[in-house]
């Protein structure tokens, strides 16, 4: 929305903001128009915008790209994480299973040995 200031500073100055309302809260968008601006053309003023919203969404679709293939790094190496974990825990279940063996092995070690002193 096109606004102009009332400020001592910026008296009469024409910027940008969004349209707060009561409905939807505060704005948070600003944007100057420069003084070589003529803002009595509409047509103008209408360039001004479209130029702006075209700018911003460049940048954003930039900035979404970048955020993109961050991402996907972060997913790689997240996934070769996994890999490790998964190697990591394949190994101590047969670990695992190895102590089961050789737990049973001595259980049967100590019967034995019982059961010959016990004779």
């Amino acid at each position: 929305m096109l606004k102009t200031s009332r400020t001592n500073k910026n008296s009469r100055r024409k910027f940008y903001s969004c349209a707060a309302g009561k409905d939807n809260g505060e704005c948070s968008y600003f944007k100057w128009i420069s003084f070589d601006f003529k803002v009595s053309k509409f047509q103008g003023i209408a360039k001004f915008e479209m130029f702006e919203r075209l700018r911003d969404s460049e940048e954003n679709r930039n900035l979404l790209m970048t955020l993109y293939r961050e991402s996907e790094h972060k997913i790689d190496h997240l996934k070769g994480l996994l890999k490790d974990v998964e190697i990591e825990r394949d190994q101590l279940k047969h670990k695992l299973a190895m102590t089961e063996e050789k737990e049973k092995g001595m259980k049967f070690m100590v019967y034995g040995l019982l059961l010959v002193l016990a004779f």
